[in-house]
């Protein structure tokens, strides 16, 4: 009998052969020691050093063996001053070819910065004076979450770099401190002055009793009535990944991890008839944000942008062989930079695996003499994880034999949670336990897909499935038909989800035609989403505007990668989409970006605590006249499969 394996792909050992590699640790260490040698100061920090990205046409005209001009893109903070640095560092010429101040902005926090935050808390009297108010002396059993202190417009806040952070009581390792709030009480933390700039403490509520726990040493009891389940492939992986390269059946793609948009491909495309067909150019994240919907003092401000604002890439979890991922497993290890530009190794941070996905086709010939022919759908599960402080968050993409692409984002861990008094009644925080709520609370990811469906030229089509009206055309009223609306420029490139229409985006490539004479297409088919339900002129809302629809459309351009802007951190609206869409530039037949929303709403349930179980939502990419006919005619009928060891059998198969 196999047992699961696992083989490691250690990007630490490797050297950069693509000019899309990420950065190797000695690059890495390489782009800092240039910076600092251009910017002497001993107080410079580097919030993100990654791959500078070459020009696309020069990635597509790449072949290997051929040179690399190697370059990262550094932001870096300089504390003796506070000012925020954009460079690029040529790692070929040993130079610094830009290095360029950037007024008004602020970076994302520092790993420093966050354990020097908790440390200004809990040296503050005025936060020490508060716990004492409520009964708790001993400090040491706090827990003290640092958060994104977003934008509000206090005049006392303007022009400095801070974090906000709240408390909660812990009583030993293990326990669960988010079940034990200390509502009311949140600390601004001016981290340039190294002091607690402002004390929020307000309210009544008690500290909620319980310590409730959710490890397995913790519980009553734990079931025993599973057998085993084990996933056997005693060949092996039918991928091979050769650097960052992956290939699986007809698929090619580049899969590496960045420290701020976590779990990137590159060049996805599809072999058929002899050549790699392109459908994508890169696909990631580009920004998500959490907006909490309860108006307390405690909860208000928490709208936290996760990538723009903490970076999900340095968040990434070490994923384990059977828990994250089952079955023959390859991982690839990520490297980001730590906070002096030093190599940090994610181990283990994407999981390459194959899963059975149940039917890929069948029919069975009930005219004549009953045959069936059915084949098994296999796919390939590309994934990474990464841990928010309370909330983790799982990126999957999964790519299927028939040419369908879905993305599907899961969101476990602990919910955000507030201390309420017993005769509370507000209904923007759910009860889950005694004196202890939830506030109600939304997640959006907006999901950057760099389109190039068998080339640079495509279009975008909103298709409805619209009645025609009773008359000669349809005199039965019972004919509908699809109604295909370009999207011609970025003035109408917002646009909202209608399930009541069945509502769809076909990328199209007008340049070229299908055995039927139709443009070649992939379409987008939307998966669960939302509205956002904070007003369009709150401080969210004018920072997130990406969220206030499902799709947006953008003519390519090098420097346009995140939907709330480069640097989201403290902004007060009006970067990203806003300011892509501006021109109105035209979108026919041009290099096309789309951006899709995948939105939820939580209402929180007791069911979600100590800790909820995993919530999926997502959307999937499927050709459409993209072959003359189905591509996976060619997948072989399913045999029984042996798991005994190589060379082992014995179950005759």
């Amino acid at each position: 009998m196999t047992t699961e394996t696992a083989v490691s792909a250690t990007a630490s050992a490797q050297t950069s052969t693509h000019p899309l590699d990420p950065m190797t640790a000695a690059e890495l260490q390489q782009a800092a020691a240039l910076c600092l040698a251009h910017h002497p100061s001993d107080r410079l920090r580097f919030a993100l050093i990654s791959t500078q990205e070459p020009e696309k046409s020069a990635v597509t005209a790449f072949q290997p063996g051929q040179s690399l001009d190697r370059r990262a893109f550094v932001v870096a903070l300089d504390r003796a001053d506070g000012k925020v640095y954009e460079g690029i560092a040529n790692l070929t010429t040993n130079t610094v070819d830009s290095w360029q101040h950037k007024p008004g902005v602020q970076s994302i926090p520092l790993l420093e910065e966050f354990a020097e935050a908790d440390a200004v808390i809990r040296a503050d009297p005025g936060w020490r004076a508060a716990l004492e108010r409520r009964g708790i002396t001993d400090f040491d059993k706090i827990q003290i979450d640092p958060w994104p202190a977003g934008n509000f417009g206090a005049p006392e806040e303007q022009g400095k770099r801070i974090l906000r952070g709240i408390s909660y009581v812990t009583e030993e390792k293990g326990s669960h401190g988010y079940a034990r709030p200390i509502e009311g009480l949140v600390a601004v933390v001016d981290l340039n002055a190294g002091e607690v700039l402002t004390l929020v403490d307000e309210g009544d509520a008690p500290v909620p009793a319980a310590d409730i726990r959710y490890d397995a040493e913790s519980q009553p009891a734990l079931r025993d009535d599973l057998k085993p389940l084990q996933i056997a492939q005693p060949e092996g992986v039918s991928f091979s990944l050769e650097g960052h390269e992956l290939r699986w059946q007809k698929w090619r793609m580049r899969v590496s991890l960045h420290p701020r948009d976590g779990l990137v491909l590159h060049q996805i495309g599809y072999e058929h008839r002899g050549d790699v067909r392109r459908i994508c150019y890169r696909a990631a994240l580009s920004e998500m944000v959490v907006p909490y919907g309860d108006p307390s003092v405690g909860q208000y401000w928490k709208n936290a942008f996760d990538s723009g604002e903490l970076g999900l890439g340095r968040l990434s979890n070490a994923l384990e062989l059977g828990c994250d991922c089952l079955g023959e497993i390859v991982y690839l290890d990520g490297i980001v930079n730590d906070d002096k530009g030093n190599g940090r190794t994610m181990p283990n941070a994407i999981c390459i695996h194959e899963e059975d996905s149940n039917l890929l086709w069948k029919h069975t010939n009930g005219h004549n003499d009953g045959h069936a022919e059915v084949r098994r759908s296999r796919r390939l599960v590309v994934s990474s994880w990464a841990t928010v402080g309370n909330y983790d968050y799982g990126f999957y993409w999964y790519f299927y034999e028939d040419g369908e692409i879905e993305f599907e984002v899961k969101l476990t861990g602990i919910v955000q949670t507030m201390a309420v008094t017993d005769d509370d009644t507000s209904p923007t925080a759910q009860r889950i336990g005694k004196n202890l709520a939830a506030p109600i609370h939304q997640h959006f990811f907006s999901m950057r897909m760099d389109m190039d469906i068998d080339g640079d030229g495509n279009s975008v089509y909103e298709v409805d499935s619209t009645p025609l009206p009773r008359g000669p055309e349809n005199p039965e009223g019972n004919a509908f038909i699809p109604v295909q609306t370009l999207i011609a420029s970025e003035a109408d490139a917002g646009r909202s989800v209608r399930s009541a229409s069945a509502r769809h985006w076909r990328i199209t490539n007008p340049n070229k035609r299908n055995a039927v004479g139709e443009p070649v297409a992939y379409a987008l088919y939307p998966g669960e989403t939302c509205d956002m339900m904070a007003h369009e002129d709150s401080a969210v809302g004018k920072r997130a505007v990406f969220a206030r629809k499902q799709l947006w459309v953008t003519q390519y351009a090098a420097d346009e990668l995140y939907a709330a802007g480069d640097f989201p951190v403290q902004s007060t609206g009006g970067d990203g989409m806003p300011a892509f869409t501006a021109g109105d530039r035209s979108l026919d037949n041009e290099d096309v970006v789309i951006w899709y929303t995948v939105g939820t709403s939580h209402i929180v349930r007791p069911e979600d605590f100590p800790v909820s179980p995993v919530h999926h939502a997502g959307f999937r990419l499927r050709p459409w006249g993209f072959f003359d006919a189905n591509p996976a005619l060619d997948v072989a009928p399913p045999t029984a499969a042996c798991i005994c060891p190589p060379g082992e059998c014995t179950c005759d198969h």
